[in-house]
């Protein structure tokens, strides 16, 4: 009877075991078959069109670089990522598509982090300073190789930070300026969106949330620099405040993982950045300087009122990273020929991902009102 009884067991094993074997190759194979679907979709087949991944010499390092567009006459985009230090290079199949029959978008990963990171492992100084003089570089490469004297730059969230910095020393380089998710004063729009939370915390009746996010909020406001931070309080008290203020548009984590590993563009170094990244503390340690930047020093409020360069900010109604109602308190004091503010309905802090159409349709429609020239004297190379 026992060896019976151990020989269904086996039995059953065995064929779990096949059963599981064909789900992971039925993933796979899955996985494989939308890359390849998305790398034809996403494929630049235009005669003047770029489609290029590439390293060039920034800062005495070589820094990755994506480029692409269906006219290498047209306008540049420069976009600026967002962290510091978290690159999202592999979907811009996802997300930009619509904007590269009119644009060629240049997405640069920073150096300490993503593909730069790999490439020069050890040695990067990450420093806001040393952060704008790459930048600079960067656009200087991009206004010479495609022979224009601005270009546009676009960031997202720590990306602003940068951008609106350079605008600030450089705008003479600068034909318009978007931020997306706009960094305002970083610190403030935490406690504000832990604030807001404390409020529908309390309208539900959960006293002890409401306790523990208060505590949170006066931590914070007593925290001067990096060193003081209470990583796990932080964290906790974000977790906390996005489950009542997030919202349904927002893409999930497991739709963002999915068009991650069906992008075309998603390699190793990609994966094992990412990872990394995901830890707070990982970021934290790498990005110490630029993190304590970014919390304790950058408040826009600190920079020009007034701009000869078109300024647009993009918000989802629902960012609680970077709060739009604090966005349009800067927005109503800045001074521009041309500045516009653009809020996506049911969108958080990446309403690029969150409603890629209508995103791309509000980038297209304000720097059509810019009149930025197409080219210059000098040809694309």
């Amino acid at each position: 009877m026992k060896r019976i009884f151990l020989k269904k067991v086996k039995k059953k094993m065995l064929m779990l075991f096949f059963i599981l074997c064909a789900i992971i190759l039925l993933i796979f194979l899955t996985g494989v078959f939308f890359r390849i679907y998305n790398s034809l979709e996403s494929k630049i087949d235009a005669d003047l069109g770029i489609q290029e991944n590439t390293y060039v010499t920034i800062g005495g390092i070589e820094q990755y670089l994506q480029i692409r567009g269906e006219n290498k006459n047209n306008p540049v985009i420069l976009w600026l990522h967002g962290g510091p230090g978290f690159p999202l290079t592999y979907l811009t199949y996802y997300y930009q598509i619509a904007l590269e029959k009119d644009y060629t978008i240049v997405c640069w990963e920073q150096r300490g982090c993503g593909r730069t990171f790999y490439k020069n492992k050890g040695g990067n100084n990450l420093t806001i300073e040393q952060l704008l003089a790459d930048t600079d570089e960067v656009i200087d490469y991009l206004r010479e190789r495609f022979g224009k004297d601005k270009i546009i730059i676009m960031g997202q969230s720590w990306g602003t930070v940068l951008g609106m910095e350079y605008i600030n020393t450089h705008p003479e380089k600068v034909a318009a300026y978007i931020g997306v998710g706009q960094v305002t004063d970083f610190l403030q729009g935490k406690i504000y969106a832990a604030e807001n939370a404390v409020q529908m915390a309390s309208e539900n009746g959960n006293k002890e949330e409401v306790e523990f996010l208060e505590r949170c909020i006066e931590q914070l406001s007593e925290t001067k620099n990096i060193e003081q931070l209470d990583v796990k309080s932080l964290e906790e008290m974000i977790i906390t405040s996005i489950k009542y203020l997030k919202c349904d548009g927002e893409m999930s984590g497991t739709k963002q993982i999915f068009t991650a590993i069906t992008s075309p563009e998603m390699s190793w170094n990609d994966a094992k950045w990412f990872l990394f990244a995901s830890d707070t503390q990982n970021i934290i340690t790498s990005q110490n300087n630029l993190v304590n930047y970014m919390y304790f020093q950058f408040d826009v409020m600190d920079l020009n009122k007034k701009y000869e360069t078109p300024i647009c900010f993009i918000q989802g109604d629902s960012d609680w990273i970077t709060p739009t109602s604090l966005v349009n308190d800067y927005y109503e004091t800045i001074v521009s020929d041309k500045k516009e503010i653009i809020t996506i309905n049911n969108a958080g802090h990446t309403p690029f991902l969150d409603n890629p159409e209508q995103f791309c349709e509000e980038v297209k429609v304000f720097l059509s009102e810019c009149e930025i020239r197409t080219y210059t004297s000098k040809l694309a190379r």
